[in-house]
């Protein structure tokens, strides 16, 4: 049973996503554990382009609302399909980077 909580927004977004992806079986972003294959789904929450070397790299932040992660896709601009909402399953190689998960070029599927 979920502990009741005040109604800040941050708040209520975390209930929503727990919410929503309650019945995706696979791993909570807060229990994802460095250093192995992980699965985790969550909803996209933001995305940008970073030059690295001279290749661009998506970074595409998906939180699941128990915490955030990092998907990073070298030498690519953007994914058909991939963008803030939608909900995306993420398969992976974990890491920790700058205190956050961080998965390199993850298999993905786009959720509906």
């Amino acid at each position: 049973m979920r502990k009741r909580l005040s109604s800040s927004t941050d708040e209520i977004d975390q209930v929503r996503l727990q919410d929503r992806f309650a019945e995706v079986h696979c791993t909570r972003i807060v229990d994802a554990t460095a250093r192995e294959c992980v699965v985790i789904s969550g909803e996209v929450q933001g995305i940008q382009v970073v030059p690295r070397a001279g290749s661009p790299w998506l970074e595409v932040t998906v939180g699941d609302g128990s915490g955030r992660a990092v998907a990073v896709f070298t030498g690519r601009k953007r994914i058909g399909g991939m963008e803030p909402g939608r909900a995306v399953l993420l398969e992976g190689m974990a890491g920790i980077v700058r205190g956050r998960l961080q998965l390199m070029n993850p298999a993905y599927t786009l959720l509906g």
